[in-house]
């Protein structure tokens, strides 16, 4: 298991336990464990009660409690377990573009709160367009000032969300480094949870909030405007195949007005399909840079953190 993985259970694990039991006045024994998981499951996607009920395990597993774990890997969704999925929470609406005037207002009231960690999350997700699991994967390439971004989603032989080198111009290069700094050996929960509260505190009547992964659709959208050949699009979003460029993004809601990445001089877009059941096509020819969006954020000097003006 992956130490980012693990972190991200434990997480979760301490945030269910207190929540549910410590805060009743309940200690964490397995019976009382597996009754509150079982209450809540009414509360949650299937899948994210899994991903809990895995976090549990892993906990109770760490902690040296076998009948907790041996509890817990029996238990059944009560809400799926007859197959019947009518009780099932909705799916909640995504996010899947950033007015201007959002994304400023959000980024001003992580700056005046000083949460550096969430804005260099935010800003590296909104330049590259990497998936926020990928960003403990985000690195500079110091012999030629190439960003790297290993692959977080990998399957089909490694190829879906497979690793990808792009090429961003010097400024945000330099901020792009600067910010991995910042969130060095920071745990990706904890930032998904902040900028959750952020967004409910700047809109409260809102019923659906943007997560980091709007910024990455928002990429899309900006990417596919610009008229980028479709599979250095696909490549920089880390796709297996140009069909899942569909997916991400609706070139309408694209701002323009900045420099967009590029797959870096010599990257391999070799390995980019136009579906998922084609074969590997040869050879590719890349494209004249393109413009896109720019936004702007004050500096914060008194900090040590330059987050002024980036190009996109």
């Amino acid at each position: 298991m992956r130490a980012e993985t693990e972190a991200e259970y434990e997480r979760m694990a301490m945030s269910f336990i207190k929540a549910r039991l410590t805060k009743n006045n309940l200690r964490a024994t397995p019976k009382n464990i597996r009754d509150a998981l079982i209450c809540c499951a009414g509360e949650y996607r299937p899948a994210y009660w899994r991903k809990l009920r895995l976090a549990l395990i892993h906990h109770q597993d760490a902690s040296g409690f076998p009948d907790a774990v041996a509890e817990l890997k029996k238990l059944k969704n009560p809400i799926t377990k007859d197959g019947d999925y009518s009780k099932v929470k909705p799916k909640e609406r995504r996010i899947k573009s950033v007015a201007e005037a959002d994304e400023i207002k959000l980024m001003a009231y992580l700056e005046a709160r000083g949460d550096w960690q969430t804005l260099a999350a935010l800003y590296i997700v909104t330049v590259t367009g990497c998936r926020p699991a990928e960003l403990a994967g985000v690195s500079i390439n110091s012999s030629d000032a190439t960003t790297v971004i290993a692959g977080a989603k990998k399957s089909h032989g490694g190829q879906r969300g497979a690793d990808r080198i792009i090429q961003l111009d010097g400024r945000t290069t330099a901020e792009v480094e600067r910010h991995l700094r910042v969130l060095r050996g920071v745990p990706f929960g904890p930032l998904q949870d902040r900028l959750r509260l952020a967004c409910k505190t700047l809109w409260p009547r809102r019923t659906a909030l943007p997560t980091f992964y709007s910024w990455r659709h928002q990429m899309g959208s900006e990417l596919k405007a610009s008229g980028m050949d479709r599979r250095e699009v696909a490549y920089i979003m880390g796709h297996q195949a140009t069909g899942s460029v569909d997916q991400y993004g609706d070139r309408r809601t694209a701002r323009g007005g900045g420099r967009l990445p590029r797959a870096a001089v010599g990257a391999s877009l070799s390995a980019v399909r136009e579906t998922h059941n084609e074969k590997t096509p040869n050879g590719y020819k890349p494209a004249k840079p393109v413009k896109a969006r720019s936004v702007s954020i004050k500096n914060n000097k008194n900090k040590g953190m330059d987050l002024g003006g980036f190009d996109m």
